[in-house]
């Protein structure tokens, strides 16, 4: 089968999973941070991806009552890659048809609160 004929995994639904961020800072998404210091946090994120053709993908990405728009696209592999919102860029592995490992970093969540700093993160999420 040739590259351009294999499909790649349907990912049309709603995704469900806790972060596992590290933090140096606040911003919108992760408030209360002071300037410069350092947090640990589980928060619920959902991804709700409703377009998709073969390998490229889009939808909404919510985390603590923050909306944005996402896209995606699959490897070659067909199994990882890689997606973007306004705020930073992600990679992604297939764990199962209805399991998925996401990991994002970023090097501000708030281009206008200087005490938002850097964002590393990687955690699962679940098909509902």
């Amino acid at each position: 089968m040739s590259e351009t004929t294999k499909q790649a995994p349907n990912v049309i639904g709603t995704w469900v999973g806790q972060t596992n961020d590290a933090v140096i800072g606040g911003g919108s998404h992760y408030p209360n941070g002071e300037p410069g210091e350092v947090r640990f946090l589980g928060i619920t994120v959902t991804y709700k991806f409703d377009k998709q053709s073969n390998r490229a993908f889009a939808g909404v990405f919510t985390i603590a009552g923050h909306t944005v728009q996402i896209v995606g696209s699959f490897s070659s592999d067909l199994v990882s890659g890689t997606m973007a919102d306004k705020d930073g860029t992600y990679t992604f592995k297939m764990a199962g048809p209805n399991e998925m490992s996401v990991c994002f970093a970023s090097t501000t969540t708030d281009r206008y609160d200087k005490s938002a700093g850097p964002v590393a993160d990687c955690h699962g999420i679940t098909r509902q």
